[in-house]
């Protein structure tokens, strides 16, 4: 399949995402305050300035929380463990990330949401490498990065269960980091 085949279904698909929603019965008010916490499996993709790589997996919590200023738009904001990883020649490599992102929610189902993220991740992680010769290398960095993600929610009335997939890929470290999370979500405006 090429790439523009791709980019053709990509766009299909969020555009009848889209229009289901828009014509969806919204039979729940999800306005309000919401809290929720999760587990998640991270991919982490690292690469530096030495064209040192490696591919790792871990395994990390987060938590959640926001307010939905009606049943299709909201804000939220929470924290990620982006992992621990290790690579060959000796460099690991530890990051987290705070987030604050705008939410669009649409109610496909009377008891099934789907819903995007996208904002602002400020991401720290830390590398350590040891060379011989040299000796422990360390680097802590901060940046700023445009991350976002894809959900879709079980409401089984004020508890809610989610699974939600999200793709933080930064210039700290060159680290790039998917993650798939499911979780549970409190909703306190029942």
């Amino acid at each position: 399949m090429t790439i523009f085949k791709s980019k053709k279904i990509v766009v299909s698909a969020t555009a009848l995402l889209l229009a289901s929603g828009a014509f969806a019965v919204q039979a729940d008010d999800d306005t309000g305050w919401y809290l929720g916490a999760g587990v998640t499996r991270l991919d982490a993709n690292f690469k530096d300035i030495d064209d040192l790589d490696f591919d790792d997996s871990d395994n990390a919590f987060f938590i959640k929380g926001g307010y939905m200023f009606n049943d299709i738009i909201g804000l939220e904001g929470g924290w990620l463990d982006l992992g621990d990883y290790e690579g060959g020649s000796g460099i690991k490599v530890d990051a987290d990330a705070f987030w604050l992102a705008g939410v669009a929610n649409w109610s496909v189902a009377e008891q099934f949401d789907l819903y995007v993220k996208l904002g602002a991740f400020f991401v720290n992680a830390t590398s350590d490498q040891f060379i011989p010769g040299i000796g422990q290398i360390s680097d802590d960095d901060d940046k700023t990065e445009l991350g976002g993600g894809i959900g879709a929610e079980w409401d089984l009335g004020n508890w809610n269960i989610f699974l939600e997939y999200n793709r933080i890929d930064t210039s700290v470290t060159d680290l790039r980091v998917d993650a798939i999370g499911l979780g549970v979500k409190y909703e306190f405006s029942r």
